[in-house]
């Protein structure tokens, strides 16, 4: 199955997320989730535009990202970027040395908000030792 290198997991997204084994992983996106996004998300865009720049731009939204979170319910990696609009990017944490974009699509202001705060909170917490 093709598939596709965006990026690597940071060293300060790592310790960000507190998720210090993550750092240097490969991102990738293979075909099949490149469809799922399509296919679930496409029209959740404002126009076909946008969701094209979305797709061919991932590296940029995960590089130069707002802020990361890391999702215990569904063991992910969610990326946010304020564009044209507030897009999230979901990435699968799994025991190998990749791990896999699963998901993008668009936030609300609100929910960007919400997790942009819980993102600033977050890196003040200090981590039991």
């Amino acid at each position: 199955m093709k598939k596709d290198i965006i990026s690597k997991v940071s060293k300060k997204d790592a310790v960000d997320c507190k998720k210090k084994e993550l750092s240097g992983k490969l991102i990738v996106i293979y075909e099949n989730d490149r469809k799922h996004c399509y296919n679930q998300h496409y029209k959740d865009f404002d126009s076909p535009k946008v969701f094209s720049f979305v797709m061919n731009n991932l590296d940029y939204i995960i590089n130069e990202k707002d802020f990361v979170l890391y999702n215990k319910n569904n063991s992910s990696l969610e990326y946010y970027k304020k564009l044209n609009q507030n897009v999230s990017v979901r990435v699968k944490i799994e025991d190998s040395n990749e791990l896999k974009i699963k998901t993008v699509f668009p936030v609300p202001e609100s929910k960007y908000e919400n997790k942009k705060n819980k993102a600033t909170y977050n890196k003040y917490i200090i981590e039991d030792e």
